[in-house]
């Protein structure tokens, strides 16, 4: 005879299937924000780049709060000696500010826009500072 679960008197059905302890240990990534490299310092088309930078490889960020430049500074490294540019300062304060509080942040190489969808991008998705040869993709650990 197989094994069923049968509500108890004041619990739902639901308990006897659901392990709260490893709900709560696994991990969901939730999206945060799409955006592209700021100030990158490679050339994302060169060969030595190119199969590093596919879609889907991980890029490190890397919270840097004492820049001179930007109090809420993070970079983004292909490696950890590496750092290939950073989040836009016009869309990183809320990352900044829940990095600085603990919560994990991954990124990944996403695909890069045409020209045509480039061109046709609403201008206050974009910032000056975003090269979207390379954009990627900002997820938070839950």
């Amino acid at each position: 005879m197989a094994d069923f679960a049968y509500q108890e008197q004041g619990k739902p059905i639901r308990s006897g299937f659901f392990d709260s302890a490893a709900f709560k240990d696994k991990k969901r990534s939730i999206l945060v924000l799409k955006t592209a490299i700021a100030g990158m310092n490679i050339n994302p088309d060169s060969p030595k780049y190119r199969e590093l930078l596919k879609p889907g490889a991980e890029l490190l960020l890397f919270r840097e709060p004492e820049n001179h430049h930007d109090d809420w500074a993070i970079g983004v490294y292909l490696n950890p000696e590496r750092r290939i540019g950073y989040v836009t300062r016009y869309k990183n304060e809320a990352i900044a500010r829940l990095m600085d509080v603990g919560k994990v942040f991954r990124a990944y190489v996403d695909v890069a826009p045409t020209p045509e969808e480039l061109e046709n991008m609403k201008p206050q998705t974009q910032t000056p500072t975003e090269d979207w040869r390379l954009p990627f993709a900002v997820y938070m650990e839950d």
